[in-house]
């Protein structure tokens, strides 16, 4: 019972959200903050398995085209492997490119570079030898679009390639390329209220 009451209170919201009448995101981006935080997934190619990942990421638009954009990224236990990364957490912050003035739709592209916080195992025989918690630089770039829905609620969906090395395992440097796939509903804010709205 409590979890039909609870979608009906998220579909009454976003009813809501989407018939309001001040959606200044709509008319312009200026001075507004978009955040959002889920569950997500990526492919890393060396290891060629899929991680999971709890994260958050922002936007805050200084200009109708340009946000500062950041991101956390926590890798979740995926099962016992038996070499390989243990733990890939990492940081990002950079621009996003918005091309769209205003609208519903906001397609963007992003450069943000970061800090991994990795971890890695390998096991020889009965030998396991496990790195310390160290940190890489890591280089990354976007590709996603929002869909607002109202002046506070949005749906997004971004995909996130990473590039990076790490060399504390023994005999062989481990490659932190992947591909990062978020998707769900994110929140938008209107910090201050941005001149001449058109």
């Amino acid at each position: 019972m409590e979890t039909k009451s609870l979608i009906a209170a998220i579909a009454a919201s976003l009813f809501l959200a989407s018939t309001t009448t001040a959606q200044p995101i709509v008319q312009q981006r200026k001075g507004n903050f978009r955040a959002q935080g889920n569950i997500a997934g990526a492919y890393l190619f060396q290891q060629k398995i899929f991680m999971p990942y709890l994260t958050g990421d922002m936007d805050l638009f200084f200009d109708n085209h340009v946000a500062l954009a950041g991101s956390v990224w926590v890798s979740l236990p995926i099962g016992k492997i038996k070499s390989g990364l243990k733990q890939n957490h990492a940081v990002f912050g950079g621009i996003n490119y918005h091309p769209l003035k205003k609208g519903r739709w906001d397609p963007y592209i992003g450069l943000t570079p970061g800090i991994g916080l990795v971890q890695a195992e390998e096991t020889n025989g009965e030998l396991v030898t496990r790195t310390r918690l160290s940190p890489v630089p890591l280089l990354s770039a976007s590709i996603g679009c929002n869909y607002y829905i109202g002046s506070i609620f949005n749906f997004f969906v971004k995909a996130q390639g990473v590039s990076g090395q790490f060399f504390k395992v023994e005999h062989r440097a481990i490659r932190l390329d992947d591909l990062r796939l978020t998707a769900g509903l994110g929140f938008n804010f209107q910090l201050w209220k941005p001149k001449n709205i058109r």
